[in-house]
């Protein structure tokens, strides 16, 4: 009995803490203490004017501005990138290195070993690179590479985006 009157004055004492009003927060914009006047940072043609929906956008250009000129410099680089498409794919990279004639030797012996396969010399500075191939199946890519492995112990197979066009 003595429980049970223990749990009715408990829960009679949650009900009448929960029950008490709270008091309201209200949030006023003349309560706050921090205010910061940032009119110098606009344009004059705005502070003047007190209606922002009639403000033309003209006189907000400055006289050299070239933001036209590059929205359509822009609109053509993305129109001619959606031209070029490409898959990703494989070459073999048979040196990497600064040395420019070694490149143009290892160029010349990929001639003797296979004169129609594609191949490429690349310059990045500082560095010449030796490609060969353009592949877009990763088993073919294996079939070369061992045999350029062969002839050259530094080659390696780099995956690569291949252009289509």
């Amino acid at each position: 009995m003595c429980d049970n009157r223990r749990l009715i004055f408990f829960s009679l004492m949650l009900l009448l803490i929960a029950c008490v009003s709270q008091k309201s927060t209200n949030l006023n914009v003349s309560s706050r203490n921090y205010f910061e006047d940032l009119a110098y940072i606009r344009p004059e043609e705005i502070n003047k004017k007190k209606d922002f929906k009639k403000i033309d956008t003209i006189t907000f250009q400055n006289k050299n501005d070239i933001s036209i000129e590059l929205d359509s410099i822009i609109m053509v680089i993305k129109s001619e990138s959606k031209k070029k498409q490409s898959i990703d794919g494989y070459t073999i990279q048979l040196y990497l290195g600064d040395n420019r004639t070694l490149a143009e030797e290892i160029e010349g012996r990929i001639n003797e070993i296979d004169s129609i396969i594609f191949r490429k010399l690349i310059f990045t500075q500082p560095n010449y690179r030796v490609k060969v191939g353009n592949y877009y199946d990763r088993f073919l890519v294996n079939k070369e590479f061992k045999r350029f492995k062969e002839k050259f112990p530094n080659a390696i197979i780099i995956p690569e985006k291949i252009k289509l066009n």
